[in-house]
């Protein structure tokens, strides 16, 4: 369980500074993931006994905040969606092996489950203010 919560701490993070990369600075958002990945890969091994796991997670948070402006435009929304992605991370460890697309498809699934949970909250509030 701690590990699972500092799984989440650390994407958190990562999506945030992901996220304030995209927004402040003039590197692309291929640059920022890189930075963001090669940052987690040297480091957090090195300091966590799971911190492989840990820079795992954080290279997918890293494409996930790759996704468009139009699907994530707020840090609400990238720390929801970073939180997904440590979640689908942590719990698909032991079900999705090996390396070669499972980073890129927890990322893809984390954004399109955030943005559905969006846009269905928007449909209600849609459907009641007509209904007014």
């Amino acid at each position: 369980m701690l590990t699972m919560a500092l799984n989440m701490l650390i994407a958190l993070v990562c999506g945030a500074a992901g996220f304030w990369l995209r927004q402040n600075t003039k590197l692309t958002v291929t640059e920022m993931s890189a930075l963001l990945a090669l940052t987690a890969g040297l480091v957090l091994p090195r300091i966590f006994a799971e911190g492989a796991l840990f820079a795992l997670t954080c290279t997918a948070v890293s494409y996930a905040a790759m996704c468009s402006s139009e699907r994530c435009c707020s840090y609400r929304q990238i720390l929801i969606i970073s939180a997904i992605c440590s979640l689908v991370i942590y719990l698909g460890q032991s079900v999705l092996v090996g390396v070669g697309g499972r980073l890129g498809t927890s990322a893809a699934v984390s954004v399109l489950l955030c943005t559905l949970a969006r846009n269905l909250l928007n449909l209600d509030k849609t459907q009641t203010a007509a209904e007014s």
